[in-house]
């Protein structure tokens, strides 16, 4: 009996450092796919950011080359907006 207890106590050490190994390698697995989506998030937010001050450089360019019919146009989409918040 005592050589079955001696081999239970080493099957149940052997077990914790397996679960130890295996809780380590789901943590080091969680830590990584979180890093690559945080990194995928960014590459993203610099991708519409640039795409955002792209179209900005592009509507300022046309302010400046027409800017008589750009401030017609911000005076039209002012009017229409007043009409519509004030129904």
């Amino acid at each position: 009996m005592s050589q079955e207890t001696e081999a239970l106590k080493k099957d149940i050490d052997q077990l914790r450092r397996d679960l130890g190994t295996l809780a380590d390698a789901v943590k080091k697995s969680t830590q990584q796919r979180a890093q690559a989506g945080a990194e995928s998030a960014r590459a993203q937010f610099d991708d519409v950011r640039k795409q955002a001050e792209l179209q900005t450089e592009q509507v300022g360019a046309q302010i400046k080359e027409r800017p008589f019919t750009s401030v017609l146009a911000a005076f039209g989409v002012g009017i229409l907006l007043g009409k519509l918040i004030s129904r």
